[in-house]
């Protein structure tokens, strides 16, 4: 799974068709078996291609699995590939249906609410909670997983972003440490520009929904708060609005960033993989780019010519010290709702999401494991690059990009990435926004916009 716009945990929700109700069992368990016994089959859904590097790491856990469970020494585990683009619909069909599910499934962390909610999931709050490792959890993330109390799914790895820069053009810019304050930031990105003329500063571009809540998170603000059942936008309150407008003007008035991002993603035109703020970051036409540590493969991709002074700092919020929160993306883990060997699953989930292997699975894919102990453990300290993901890994936010209806709010509505492109393009600031509060309102409410 990369961590680009196409993600699934980067914000598609889900609203199953259907109930659990009256649903025969799962596809993948026998019909013969008792519940007690051990599965013949177990069935796991993993999000994305079967890459061959993926494929090996659950080949490893299969056989962890089998070791350290003798009593399912003889079960099969078979894993089913699912597009990410796909899921949604497989798992409709698998819950609506009856057949074809699967036992364990993967589910980008946004999805985990709406498909809990749908019935889809079971309930496997005493399975977490007489987890050995389940209390090193991050607990916002678990909170994620968690609707009215119960335990639906636990955390697998994740992701946020942070700000990339180059260590030689800091040290020759006379940036002596990362900033950590808006104003700081926007010092050092002129200071870059006047340093090594021709670049820009922080690229800032304007479909970056992910980026651009950081600073809205960063200045106090929020997108959407939950009140009584209801959703009630809050892009137009001041601290919002500061945050929007920090994230505006770094084309507008401060002209660190250029025209050219202006209706991008960070990787180009939408749809795009290359072209954008990672193509010039890579090339070093660009001195500072706010992505994820997953970026590194498609970085060098591009140019390894700075490969070695790459180095990275969480998001500043606006008068620092500590980071503005980040969007924390990443995978799950469940077990489908129909299972008839839910014991069975969660022994496998826990060797999955291991500390050992989910911090093995996770280094291997440019994430983080989803413990504690892991962040602040010291493993990241010596890599200039993950390092600085890893503090702004302590610092993260995921609601409202969870509801239920995120995916139309962002994906398909475009409500952030129009109003920062119409704001970047000299649009009133207060009726923009106003018009995207009301529509924001209005999608996480009901699906539509008005």
């Amino acid at each position: 799974m990369t961590f680009t716009r196409s993600a699934a945990a980067l914000g598609v929700a889900v609203a199953l068709a259907g109930t659990a109700a009256g649903i025969a069992g799962c596809g993948s368990a026998s019909p013969s078996s008792s519940a007690s016994s051990a599965p013949a089959k177990l069935v796991v859904w993993r999000m994305g291609g079967s890459v061959p590097s993926q494929v090996t790491w659950m080949n490893g856990v299969v056989a962890q699995f089998h070791k350290q469970y003798p009593q399912y020494s003889k079960t099969k585990v078979v894993v089913d590939w699912i597009p990410w683009g796909n899921r949604t619909t497989d798992w409709t069909n698998a819950l609506t249906s009856g057949k074809g599910g699967p036992d364990i499934t993967e589910l980008g962390n946004t999805d985990t609410p709406g498909v809990a909610s749908q019935g889809a999931l079971a309930n496997i709050t005493s399975s977490v909670h007489s987890w050995s490792d389940g209390s090193q959890i991050i607990p916002g993330n678990l909170a994620n997983d968690t609707v009215n109390g119960k335990v639906y799914a636990v955390p697998w790895f994740g992701g946020v972003r942070g700000i990339w820069y180059n260590k030689n053009q800091f040290a020759a810019a006379g940036i002596t440490s990362p900033p950590t304050t808006w104003a700081q930031l926007v010092s050092d990105a002129k200071a870059l520009m006047k340093k090594f003329p021709g670049t820009y500063g922080l690229g800032a571009p304007s479909d970056y929904t992910n980026a651009i809540v950081s600073f809205i998170w960063g200045a106090g603000g929020q997108v959407a708060v939950k009140q009584n059942g209801k959703w009630v936008a809050e892009l137009n309150s001041p601290q919002s609005e500061a945050g929007i407008k920090f994230y505006a003007d770094l084309y507008l008035t401060d002209h660190v960033s250029p025209a050219k991002y202006i209706g991008e993603t960070e990787l180009g035109t939408v749809g795009a993989t290359s072209g954008g703020s990672n193509e010039d970051f890579a090339l070093g036409k660009l001195d500072m780019y706010i992505d994820g540590p997953w970026a590194e493969s498609q970085l060098a991709a591009v140019s390894t010519k700075n490969e070695s002074q790459w180095a990275s700092f969480p998001i500043p919020s606006e008068n620092g010290p500590n980071p503005a929160p980040a969007f924390a993306g990443g995978s799950d883990l469940g077990v489908w709702v129909n299972s008839k060997y839910k014991t069975a699953d969660f022994d496998l989930i826990k060797v999955m999401d291991s500390p050992a292997n989910a911090t093995t699975f996770a280094n291997s894919q440019g994430f983080f494991p989803e413990f504690t102990s892991a962040l602040s453990g010291g493993a990241y300290s010596g890599s200039a690059i993950m390092s600085g993901f890893a503090k702004a890994a302590a610092y993260t936010q995921i609601s409202p990009l969870n509801s239920k209806n995120w995916a139309t709010a962002d994906a398909t509505d475009n409500i952030i990435p129009d109003m920062m492109k119409a704001l970047m393009q000299g649009a009133n600031f207060t009726a923009t926004v106003n018009k995207a509060n009301t529509e924001m309102q209005n999608v996480l409410n009901t699906g539509s916009e008005s």
